[in-house]
Parts: C-alpha cells; structure tokens; sequence
C-alpha cells in the first residue's frame, strides 16, 4: 500500500511523521532526525528547518516530549 508525502506530494511506501507539523514526509523531505532515546527518533521536514524557533528546539533537544513539541507548534 502506498502513501502521498503531504509536503510533496510523491508516493512512499514508508513515511516518517515530523514531530513538530505532524505531516507525514517521505525520504526526501526529511531534513534531519536524530535518536533522543532507545525508542524515541525525532524527525524535522524541510518546511520546518526554516523556522528557527522549531530548529533550536530540534537542536536542543527539546522536543523529545509531547508536550514540549505542542508549545514549539504554537
């Protein structure tokens, strides 16, 4: 079963969610992600990395809770 990238517009088969626009974004729209915790991987889209509020939040680490990312969204 295949998906539409919500940035793009391309079909994936396996997408990844940006955990601060809640899209799902394939490969290529993804700009970076990083490992916070054994299970938890944060993942910003391009769309995002041009927002400096959410990329130092990115950076900081800062987005490794739900709540955290919900204050960076708004």
């Amino acid at each position: 079963m295949t998906f539409l990238c919500e940035r793009c517009k391309d079909e994936m088969y396996r997408g990844e969610t940006c955990n601060y626009c809640n899209r799902k974004i394939c490969s290529n729209c993804m700009k970076s992600s990083m490992r916070v915790q054994k299970v938890t991987r944060l993942v910003i889209c391009k769309d995002c990395w041009g927002n400096m509020k959410k990329r130092t939040a990115f950076k900081n680490k800062k987005g490794d809770t739900k709540q955290q990312v919900a204050e960076v969204r708004e």
